[in-house]
């Protein structure tokens, strides 16, 4: 298992057999247009495209700037 120093600090993803960056970020955090904040807290994965089985990915904290414009379910 490969494991970053900042592991211990924030949330980790394992990854799965065939896992993609996108995918994991759907994955965690929902949405795949989160996938660059993904590659911030991985920079030394970032040349992988299909994860093998676990791999340790450092799950950032992502915070959603709401606007106020949004219907009440979704606040």
């Amino acid at each position: 298992m490969i494991v970053s120093e900042q592991a211990t600090k924030n949330n980790v993803y394992i990854t799965e057999q065939n896992d993609t960056w996108d995918l994991i970020a759907f994955k965690c955090l929902g949405d795949e247009s989160f996938t660059p904040n993904l590659f911030k807290a991985n920079l030394e994965l970032t040349r992988i495209v299909l994860f093998p089985p676990n791999v340790a990915i450092i799950i950032p904290e992502i915070e959603i700037e709401r606007t106020g414009d949004e219907p009440p379910w979704a606040r």
